[in-house]
């Protein structure tokens, strides 16, 4: 009859919640970052710039108010020679063809690709001062919020030989893409609030569930373990179907056909961060398959939890100081931000009380455990590895050359030498005496003993033997090893 396990409902419950939670944690996760984080903003926003089908929606756009604002037929007739003014308006027409690969050119130089971070980023910080309800930038800026592009502009400008006029005759507001309106501030504000709370909390809610699983099912953890981190890897997989799904309803529904190339490569740049937490969730998971399997039943695991017991039990000081160290260093890692340094902190709480309860289990459970138990470890191993040497395949002898003809050997006289064995004291090196049926060693027969089973089943007795005498070997491991070895030779 099966065992009984304990608060088997609650634990499916949560252990469904935890997959809600995993889905939910990451979409905010994602959503925060690229709110709240300004690097985050910066670095997403030059990946996109690099990217060649936006900078050639960015070209085209720069260009168009370019030519929207400066009058380039008037300023070439001002440029060319008298004869030549009829032809302004061929050459400006040419003079546009060669604006816009300039212009993609210009995008590939390092100090315009400066100037759009530097919009995006100001733009950005103007957001979170506005989000988080800055009076001073609030009053400054009207509660808008605007991406700066009329420097990109300018700089386009320079590379066709425009800069001057394009300085002039361009307003200050060209180029001015607006991000928040002021009559969206307080809905912005609402949201962007919901969004931060929601990735903290959710993420410290799923930590808390997925322990508090591990903690009900006494007398089968190692299930609950493997059960959640197969929840997070399919709630992290869900995730990146959705990001796939989504790509292919979104970009058709909001961009024409002829932005579609840009409107793709900008949706893969902006959810590059969401894919990359989703990836991240697989691998943590992973390390609770690793747990679910040092706590498993399996002898293999068992074996694991016995090596572990010498340092936990023996060197509790110095163990959980290394653990102590990587999870300085893990803390360390993600103290610029507040919200993940309480996720780091949470998961180091739960993983000290964890290692905690995990060394009082293996205290009790090996309480002799010590250091000579490895070396007895490294002397089985060694043991089993000589055994499966000693029972490979061996060629049967033969003698080489002679032919198909070839007879034989003789056998010796009954009390004298092999021949060919150079002494009548006994028999050579390569030749055995094996005794008769009835006990008498008076006959006997000359076999190689590389293929002689009968000196390999006493050799191995005699290991075995020496292992049972030095306690390598246990009494009923040396009795079951001894009749396996005369099973063999039966």
């Amino acid at each position: 009859m099966a065992t009984e396990r304990p608060n088997k409902g609650w634990v499916r419950f949560l252990t469904v919640l935890v997959g809600f939670l995993t889905v939910l944690a990451i979409l905010s996760a994602w959503v925060d970052r690229q709110i709240f984080d300004t690097q985050e903003w910066g670095d997403t926003s030059l990946k996109m710039l690099q990217n060649p089908e936006i900078q050639k929606q960015v070209a085209t756009y720069a260009v168009d108010e370019l030519y929207a604002n400066v009058d380039v037929e008037a300023e070439l007739e001002n440029i060319l020679p008298t004869d030549l003014e009829p032809l302004s308006g061929v050459a400006a027409g040419g003079l546009r063809s060669f604006a816009d690969q300039g212009a993609q050119q210009a995008l590939n130089n390092q100090r315009i690709q400066d100037l759009w971070r530097q919009a995006n980023e100001s733009a950005h910080r103007t957001l979170i001062a506005i989000i988080e309800d800055d009076s001073a930038v609030v009053s400054t800026t009207g509660g808008k919020v605007e991406l700066q592009l009329r420097p990109l502009i300018i700089e386009v400008a320079d590379q066709v030989g425009l800069g001057d006029q394009a300085r002039k005759n361009v307003p200050e507001n060209v180029g001015q893409v607006e991000i928040v309106d002021s009559s969206q501030l307080s809905e912005v504000q609402t949201i962007a609030k919901l969004i931060h709370g929601t990735a903290l909390i959710s993420a410290l809610l799923l930590l808390v569930l997925l322990g508090l699983a591990v903690y009900l099912s006494k007398g089968y953890r190692w299930l609950t373990l493997l059960w959640m981190a197969a929840t997070l890897i399919l709630g992290a997989f869900v995730v990146l179907i959705l990001r796939s799904v989504a790509s292919g309803v979104l970009v058709p529904e909001l961009a024409t056909v002829d932005v579609q190339p840009a409107a793709t490569a900008a949706y893969d740049i902006a959810t590059e961060l969401l894919r990359s937490i989703a990836w991240t969730v697989v691998w943590s998971a992973l390390i609770l398959v690793l747990l679910a399997w040092l706590l498993s039943p399996t002898r293999p695991a068992e074996k694991a939890r016995a090596l572990l017991a010498v340092p936990f039990g023996r060197y509790p000081g110095a163990t959980f100081g290394l653990l102590g160290l990587a999870a300085f260093i893990f803390l360390l890692m993600g103290a610029t931000d507040q919200r993940e340094f309480l996720i780091r902190l949470t998961i180091v709480i739960m993983a000290g009380l964890a290692a905690f309860f995990f060394r009082k289990t293996l205290v009790e459970v090996y309480p002799d455990a010590s250091i000579d138990g490895l070396s007895d470890f490294g002397e089985r191993a060694r043991a089993q590895a000589g055994e499966l040497w000693s029972k490979r395949p061996k060629s049967l002898p033969g003698r080489k050359g002679g032919g198909d003809g070839g007879s034989a050997p003789e056998a010796p006289a009954a009390g004298g030498p092999a021949p060919g064995s150079g002494s009548a004291a006994g028999p050579s090196a390569e030749t055995a005496d094996l005794p008769t049926a009835g006990g008498s060693s008076a006959e006997t027969a000359v076999l190689p003993t590389a293929a002689d089973p009968e000196t390999a089943r006493l050799d191995q007795l005699e290991r075995l033997a020496d292992m049972h005498g030095r306690g390598i070997l246990t009494d009923e491991e040396f009795a079951s090893e001894k009749r396996r070895t005369m099973g063999d030779g039966g």
